[in-house]
């Protein structure tokens, strides 16, 4: 177990006030928001190694001196022409790019796309740690108000 999972259950929610509890939850909602976001970004990294793979598949059976067009952003090309179509280089990160064959290529996309669902499964299992648990705030809120409505009632009845 790990230690934030730890704090979380170690938290007496029935010994907080209501403020606290709010507090918490506002807090592990933004907690949440965030690694939602960070969730998103593997999701389109996931999809960009998809596409890679994709696209080494194609180029494997690309004639030599095919000519095509090179992205050089997103929407500017440039004319090219395919000299080793056996031939990729690789975007290792930090600007090191390595010439690797087709088949090390598709090995490249297999490991990243293998890291990218650990780290999505991990991701994913915290988030609905963290959710579970703010269901748990939520209930001791409604608990919480509930007592505090009904203790006006009585305070009402009392003063007729």
């Amino acid at each position: 177990m790990s230690q934030q999972q730890e704090e979380q259950k170690a938290i007496p929610l029935d010994k907080l006030t209501p403020q606290q509890l709010l507090q918490i939850k506002k807090q592990i909602e933004e907690e949440v928001q965030q690694l939602s976001q960070s969730l998103s970004q593997f999701r389109i990294a996931n999809a960009k190694y998809d596409e890679s793979k994709v696209i080494l598949k194609r180029l494997d059976q690309t004639p030599k001196d095919n000519d095509l067009l090179v992205p050089i952003t997103a929407s500017l090309y440039v004319p090219g022409r395919l000299i080793n179509p056996q031939s990729v280089m690789i975007d290792y990160g930090t600007g090191y790019f390595v010439e690797r064959n087709i088949e090390q290529g598709q090995h490249f996309c297999d490991r990243k796309l293998q890291l990218l669902k650990e780290s999505q499964d991990k991701l994913s299992n915290i988030i609905n740690q963290k959710k579970q648990f703010m269901d748990k705030l939520n209930i001791e809120l409604q608990k919480r108000m509930l007592q505090v409505q009904q203790n006006q009632q009585q305070q009402q009845q009392q003063k007729k």
